[in-house]
């Protein structure tokens, strides 16, 4: 079986599990599946939601990253899920080694049947469809894993929203600060270019960071110990492969 064969019946897999649970649960009015660095991976929307499907993703997966590390350093626990009430809908997240997930819920009726049912339900999907996920070549492809593959020696990298919300970082810098800062510097070069900012290189003798636009919802920065153009640009191709891939 080709690569790509490999990836439609890991979509059909994923697709079908999720299409069940939410026949099943007439609650349910969507859920939404990304990996850690925020890319979509499957989804199924009962209900028009006006978030894009890389939008969903790149908020979802920051959502559970910022709960999931809030919670860890304030009580060193494990986040298990995280649970968002409004007026009409709940919004249910939950983080496993692999992939994040995200439910919309009708509150009316998910209180009905019991907040408990349906946490537990559907952590119990997120680790059926997570270790399906591990199988797959999918992680391998996931673009951090491939970034820090790629470019073995770079000191940080973060994946961030475009408001300027951490998705996945790895840095000494704290992640709200370096998330906020890339934000502001993406989105001022937006101002002065008076359009979408490609890439950026901001660049020091013997160090430099590329801030480069993932996707509509996502930037990426990566800081690297050079300061030769010609070994950036390399860095710059290596990153513009791994997108498109």
């Amino acid at each position: 079986m080709s690569k790509e064969d490999h990836m439609k019946q890991l979509n059909y897999e994923l697709t079908d599990l999720l299409t069940n649970e939410i026949k099943d649960q007439k609650s349910i009015l969507g859920i939404s599946i990304s990996t850690h660095g925020g890319t979509h991976i499957v989804s199924e929307l009962k209900e028009d939601i006006k978030m894009t499907k890389t939008e969903l993703a790149a908020a979802s997966s920051s959502m559970v990253f910022l709960s999931s590390k809030m919670l860890n350093d304030s009580l060193n626990q494990k986040s298990s899920y995280t649970l968002i009430t409004g007026k009409k809908r709940i919004i249910l997240s939950i983080l496993t080694d692999y992939m994040a997930l995200i439910a919309y819920l009708d509150r009316e009726l998910a209180e009905l049947e019991g907040l408990d049912f349906y946490i537990r339900s559907l952590r119990k999907l997120a680790i059926k469809m997570s270790a399906i996920i591990e199988t797959s070549d999918l992680i391998k492809e996931e673009v951090f894993v491939a970034l820090k593959r790629a470019i073995p020696n770079a000191l940080v990298i973060a994946i961030i929203t475009k408001d300027g919300l951490p998705i996945k970082v790895q840095s000494t810098m704290p992640e709200p600060i370096i998330s906020a800062m890339t934000s502001a510097i993406y989105n001022l070069a937006g101002i002065l270019l008076e359009g979408g900012l490609e890439f950026s290189i901001i660049g020091g003798d013997h160090g430099s960071i590329i801030i480069h636009e993932l996707d509509e919802s996502r930037i990426l920065a990566i800081a690297v110990s050079e300061g030769d153009e010609k070994i950036l640009r390399s860095h710059i191709a290596k990153i513009k492969t791994i997108i498109k891939q």
